[in-house]
């Protein structure tokens, strides 16, 4: 009894003095039936940082619905109170600010390693996000040797990655439990704005959250290990681990992807040693697509971890049989990535809370044990990098001041800045390759420790076609071609930045020598106005923030036109889409403020010029939002709020009642199927009010909308609907094309322009389309003249593909991409590829906000 006391009177103790989280949840960390919301977990974490010298709390900033987003930073007392010290090690070593090896081999030993973990990104996605509560606890009251050892090695940074989403999540099943609905599929977004696709944005950082994110990861912290927590698995397993699937991006040091291998393998053997059957890896999902929270760090030498945990619905438990499983599992035939499959029964939210325990404690357990080796390597990693791009193109990438929108190259150089990449101007003129670049311009050095992301963000994709290389991804005794169809991406397969944002970089092929400066913000060339107004101000369409410029013009009860023909104006030649605003109804106050703050050029006019003009019309702009939540719909809102359009969110309901054209000029559809349009969620399987879609009579209703002068603008999916209820003479060419004819599920396609149209104003002849599946329009002939297409944009007839990959252009070459279809007294703008996809391609905006002006305007002579 002695030795019993002696041994465990201190864990007894310690564990006594720290309150367990049912105790201030009012149930136990993954009970049947209860979700903690956002503000329990952090009620809890700040009784357990009054309670112990363990864990620091910290706010990042706000969510998008105002929240402030609170991280937990978790290690040993005497670690906690030298936070400082080892964050300042780890970022030394990350950014290769040590003056040798035998430096940086010192500061390892004396550093500890960083991993940061999250739970709760996608918010239905619920264990993760509970674990999150219990791993605290079982770290700031653990007395165990392999708790100390971890504490005493390892600084955990513990985040809640969607905190507005755990709560609407917990809002929406507490609501609903204990009816016919509680396991139904949230009608709204777990995400004020992008719902799952915020896992879709962490090269890009649209969100405020990944802003936040990408703030602990790359300006604070600079941890050694990321670990993203997510489910569902692919079922039967009960969670997928590392190593991933193919292909693997080839923009990473190897020895990520050694340490991925080397802690999915001990994530594996953790789970077989606490009997927990059913972990999986090297399947379905791969590590091309940089966009996620986890890829998008590869390229920073950091080594990402991404889990599936298996997951039923919520709290919900339920039960299963070997009848559940595909044929291919009921036998339970062991593999050599599935040794311990999974035979069935209960899954409830405890299990798969336990499950992301297991994962996240042998990620610690590694990080403990290979301390050393970890900041070493992370710092040798970046010595390689350098090195390479001492010896290889591209030595830098040169980014001319000259851009068709000067404030679009400005916004990609500040998200690369904020992605801690090290953004330098010119102090002098130079040449490189044979080209001339003067004084200012811009200037990526590839010789920093985290120049493969830049690559990975600046470059045209490749993507490899896996029927080729059988030794990738089968693990057989000896490779078996496959003849099928072509093996497509988890996600997107071609993201090349610089083209989707229209912004001009050239790669450096040979070394680079010029004196330049640091910048830590680029800021955009000055607006002003120049020349004398009387008459009107010009403002050039080819500037996103023209947008901006006019919808505030227009709310200021200004007036502004649109150019339809090209016109000179003193020596100077102004082109189709040049924006008047009469100076009789605007102050030269208000628009010399507009010029500075959103940088634009504006010329002032004396005297009237002879061309005709479109007038704008205050937009009564309605977007299309179905209770069937879309992801679309969610980044189209965004993207209105950004460039300050106003709207209203239209509902089934609405659209069922009718006399839409009382409140609507524009009705937008996003990228939304005809089915869910239509038909909505299935009734029994939702509340009543949330089921049905817009039906028949929506149907009806949105037609009689058009024929009486209304515009819709559909995108994407929604483009279908059109083509499938309206009876126009369009159709899809890829209707009915099968999968092994044609495949592009995520890539940049060249699109060429016709510039005279309004809806292409201010584009470019040519410029990249992100299409995915997208619409593709066949031109049926029409004796009727009221109805007749035009053609906006289309696909050229070679040379289609930018970035990513295509198999079987042949059937999309010549077709058009964006069509005007005249619909009685209104029109229907088809936009077959998404211009506005994911918040990213600034090349195409403009192609939806001209559209949404384009719907009302009236033709009139200036």
């Amino acid at each position: 009894l002695l030795i019993f006391f002696l041994l465990f009177l201190p864990e007894l103790v310690i564990s006594q003095r720290i309150t367990p989280p049912e105790k201030v949840l009012g149930f136990s960390v993954g009970a049947d039936y209860h979700l903690a919301t956002y503000e329990q977990a952090i009620k809890y974490l700040k009784v357990l940082e009054k309670e112990s010298g363990r864990i620091k709390l910290f706010e990042i900033g706000k969510t998008s619905m105002g929240k402030p987003m609170i991280y937990a930073v978790i290690s040993s007392e005497e670690n906690i109170m030298n936070l400082e010290k080892y964050r300042s090690i780890s970022e030394r070593l990350s950014l290769v600010r040590v003056k040798n090896e035998n430096e940086a081999l010192n500061l390892a030993k004396k550093g500890k390693a960083i991993v940061y973990i999250d739970g709760g990104l996608h918010a239905t996605e619920c264990a993760p996000a509970q674990h999150n509560i219990q791993l605290a606890y079982d770290l700031v009251s653990g007395e165990s040797e392999r708790i100390k050892k971890i504490l005493d090695n390892v600084i955990l940074v513990l985040v809640f990655a969607n905190p507005d989403g755990m709560d609407i999540v917990a809002d929406w099943y507490s609501k609903n439990l204990g009816t016919p609905y509680e396991v139904s599929p949230l009608p709204w977004l777990y995400h004020k704005y992008v719902g799952h696709d915020n896992n879709r944005d962490s090269y890009m950082v649209n969100q405020i959250e990944t802003k936040n994110l990408t703030k602990i990861v790359n300006k604070i912290w600079f941890p050694h290990i990321l670990y993203n927590h997510h489910q569902t698995a692919p079922f039967p397993a009960r969670i997928w681990i590392p190593p991933n699937s193919e292909p693997t991006n080839p923009n990473v040091h190897p020895l990520v992807v050694r340490w991925q291998n080397i802690i999915g393998s001990a994530m594996g053997k953790a789970f077989d040693e606490e009997g927990k059957e059913g972990a999986i890896s090297r399947i379905v999902f791969d590590s091309w697509y940089p966009g996620y929270v986890t890829q998008v760090v590869d390229g920073h030498n950091i080594a990402s971890i991404l889990t599936e945990t298996a997951l039923y619905r919520y709290a919900t438990p339920h039960f299963y049989t070997v009848r559940d499983f595909p044929e291919s599992y009921r036998d339970f035939t062991i593999a050599a990535f599935y040794p311990n499959p999974w035979k069935g029964g209960w899954w409830r939210l405890k299990d798969a809370v336990d499950y992301c325990l297991t994962a996240s404690k042998a990620v610690l357990d590694v990080a403990s044990k290979y301390r050393k080796e970890l900041l070493f390597d992370k710092y040798k990693m970046g010595v390689d990098v350098i090195n390479r791009f001492k010896k290889e193109p591209p030595y830098a990438w040169i980014i001319p001041e000259k851009q068709w929108d000067p404030v679009v190259m400005s916004t990609l150089l500040n998200k690369m800045i904020l992605l801690a990449i090290d953004v330098y101007r010119a102090n002098e003129n130079f040449t490189v390759d044979g080209v001339d670049y003067p004084k200012g311009t811009y200037v990526i050095p590839m010789t920093q420790p985290f120049a493969l992301f830049v690559k990975n963000i600046f470059e045209e994709q490749k993507y490899p076609d896996l029927r080729k290389y059988p030794a990738l991804w089968q693990g057989l005794v000896g490779m078996v071609p496959f003849k099928g169809a072509p093996l497509r991406s988890y996600d997107a397969e071609g993201w090349t930045l610089p083209y989707q944002m229209g912004v001009k970089v050239v790669p450096a092929n040979s070394p680079l020598k010029v004196d330049m400066y640091p910048v830590s913000k680029v800021v955009p060339p000055e607006g002003f106005v120049k020349g004398n107004p009387d008459y009107a101000y010009l403002i050039c369409h080819k500037l996103n923030n023209s947008f901006i410029a006019t919808n505030r013009i227009i709310k200021k009860g200004g007036k502004v036109l649109w150019a339809k023909k090209s016109f000179k104006y003193g020596k100077k030649e102004f082109p189709a889409g040049t924006i008047i605003v009469p100076a009789n109804k605007i102050s030269r106050e208000f628009m010399e403020n507009l010029a500075k703050e959103l940088h634009l050029k504006i010329t002032g006019i004396e005297n009237s010029v002879d061309v005709p003009v479109y007038k704008l019309k205050p937009l009564k702009l309605g977007l299309y939002k179905s209770w069937v939540a879309s992801a679309d719909e969610g980044w189209t809102r965004w993207l209105f709020e950004q460039y300050e359009f106003p709207y209203s969110s239209i509902y089934d309901g609405e659209i069922r009642a009718g006399s839409l054209n009382k409140r609507f000029d524009v009705i937008v559809l996003p990228s939304i199927s005809p089915g869910r349009i239509v038909n909505g969620h299935t009734l029994g399987t939702m509340p009543p009010k949330y089921v049905g879609g817009i039906t028949k009579n929506g149907v009806e209703n949105l037609k009689t909308f058009v024929k009486q002068g209304g515009t819709i603008i559909t995108i994407g999916s929604s483009c279908n609907f059109i083509l499938q209820y309206f009876n126009v003479p369009v159709t899809n060419v890829l209707s009915g094309v099968k999968r092994n004819e044609f495949i592009c599920s995520g890539s940049l396609l060249k699109v060429e322009f016709d510039t005279k149209h309004p809806v292409a104003y201010g584009m470019p002849k040519e410029a990249a389309g992100f299409f995915s599946y997208s619409p593709v329009f066949n031109i049926i002939p029409s004796f009727s003249k009221e109805m007749k297409p035009e053609v906006i944009a289309r696909y050229p007839k070679e040379n289609l593909l930018m970035s990513g990959w295509i198999y079987g252009d042949r059937f999309i070459r010549r077709k058009p991409a964006i069509v005007e279809v005249p619909y009685r007294k209104g029109k229907i703008i088809l936009i077959g590829f998404k211009v506005q996809n994911r918040g990213q391609p600034h090349g195409t905006f403009k192609l939806l906000f001209n559209a949404l002006y384009y719907g009302t305007v009236e033709s009139v002579k200036n």
